[in-house]
């Protein structure tokens, strides 16, 4: 029972974090995104199907959390770049090194925001872009992206008799 405690826990944690404070720490508009991460983080530890139902709920989250966004497109965006850390991590990173995980964080955050770009701009919903923001976002989520992982691994064990 103490392990659903952790994880309800670490859940809430995320969530306040997300809403409570990041905003607050914006940097030419972008900020953590602390569900994004942790669902990263989840699938490069976890086989992407059993951080499937946290992807759905992260996504889901985000939609309704957000008012730009379509509803819907953050569970496919999360979707889309869970599969692909997954696919990296198993298949051209097979080790877990400083230099793997750099490379999957940055070309998974990189297509996380591309993929909204590009559906916002098709949509014009008056979605501003601009470069700077774009990549100060990747690198801003980057930053949390590595300590996050170590400590999601770390804990893992927790989160696997859970949800197994």
């Amino acid at each position: 029972m103490s392990n659903i405690i952790v994880v309800i826990i670490f859940i809430l944690l995320i969530l306040f974090l997300q809403i409570g404070i990041m905003p607050h720490i914006a940097i030419s508009g972008a900020y953590p995104n602390l569900i994004l991460i942790s669902i990263l983080c989840l699938s490069i530890i976890r086989d992407w199907k059993k951080v499937l139902p946290w992807t759905i709920l992260g996504g889901l989250f985000l939609d309704f959390y957000s008012l730009l966004n379509i509803l819907g497109i953050s569970v496919i965006a999360l979707l889309v770049v869970s599969y692909l850390v997954y696919f990296l991590s198993q298949n051209v990173f097979k080790k877990t090194t400083f230099f793997s995980l750099t490379s999957i964080f940055l070309v998974t955050l990189f297509i996380y925001n591309l993929l909204f770009v590009v559906v916002f701009k098709i949509s014009d919903s008056g979605f501003n872009f601009s470069v700077s923001g774009f990549f100060i976002g990747i690198i801003y989520n980057f930053i949390f992206a590595l300590p996050i992982f170590y400590l999601l691994k770390k804990y893992d064990a927790k989160f696997t008799k859970i949800q197994d």
